[in-house]
């Protein structure tokens, strides 16, 4: 069985989250799937899932430790999906993928025997989330891991399409300075567009390589996730527009 981490840390706090789960369950491979998050981003951290969970094997463990609100009254949840579970904070984080999965059933985590016997305020990854994912993965049963719940924060990417125009919002930012966009294949059909934000207007084209782009040039490129990326051949589209995760834009007619 294997278990997933996606965090907003990295260093000895993922090692450490490791050892919980190796602890309790021996067998488990944990795999790191993101930790490059940016620090609190909610919507980032929700990307990368879920442009990530479906390329393991069914009955994989999802940990996702990106969560601004630990300590306080936010739940922690567990969500069973078609094929995976996703563990992790209430504040929407796991909503996109397993919406996309199929939500079978949500529970709140609260059963304490599965936790660590001592519980931080600022350590919810170690004490509570990597406990209840090795239970999970060692088979435990999940209606073991809390109360039923009908209703999870909502959490959506933003994106419409008309004529002539298309609206979305920056999800993601790699290491190289592309902007991870909402918009999906189909979105844009032509070659040339004006992007625009806060009162700028900067040309870019549509290309289905980096190596297509003149040095410096903006290009809209359909990514590997299926989005569609703003990125500048060898050089960092996020220097040059100073976008970033969750700042909204046009892509409009030229």
């Amino acid at each position: 069985m294997i278990v997933t981490l996606t965090t907003d840390f990295d260093g000895h706090y993922v090692g450490i989250m490791k050892g919980v789960i190796k602890r309790i369950a021996p067998r488990v491979e944990v795999i790191d799937l993101g930790t490059d998050v940016q620090p609190f981003d909610v919507k980032g951290g929700a990307f990368v899932l879920y442009s990530s969970y479906k390329y393991f094997p069914s009955g994989t463990v999802h940990v996702v430790v990106v969560d601004p609100g630990v300590g306080s009254e936010r739940r922690a949840i567990a969500v069973k999906s078609r094929n995976y579970y996703f563990v992790g904070p209430d504040n929407g984080v796991l909503v996109p993928a397993a919406r996309e999965d199929g939500v079978v059933e949500i529970r709140e985590i609260s059963n304490r025997e599965l936790f660590l016997e001592e519980i931080s305020s600022t350590f919810h990854g170690r004490d509570i989330f990597s406990p209840v994912a090795a239970f999970l993965a060692n088979g435990g049963e999940f209606e073991k891991v809390g109360g039923k719940i009908d209703n999870v924060k909502e959490l959506e990417f933003f994106r419409t399409v008309g004529e002539g125009r298309a609206e979305g919002e920056v999800l993601f930012v790699d290491r190289f300075g592309n902007l991870v966009t909402s918009l999906l294949e189909g979105d844009l059909t032509k070659k040339e567009y004006v992007i625009e934000f806060e009162g700028k207007r900067l040309r870019a084209r549509c290309v289905m390589t980096y190596s297509e782009g003149r040095e410096g040039e903006i290009l809209i490129i359909k990514g590997s996730s299926g989005h569609y990326e703003i990125s500048i051949r060898e050089g960092s589209a996020k220097e040059v527009t100073g976008l970033t995760v969750g700042r909204r834009f046009a892509i409009v007619d030229p």
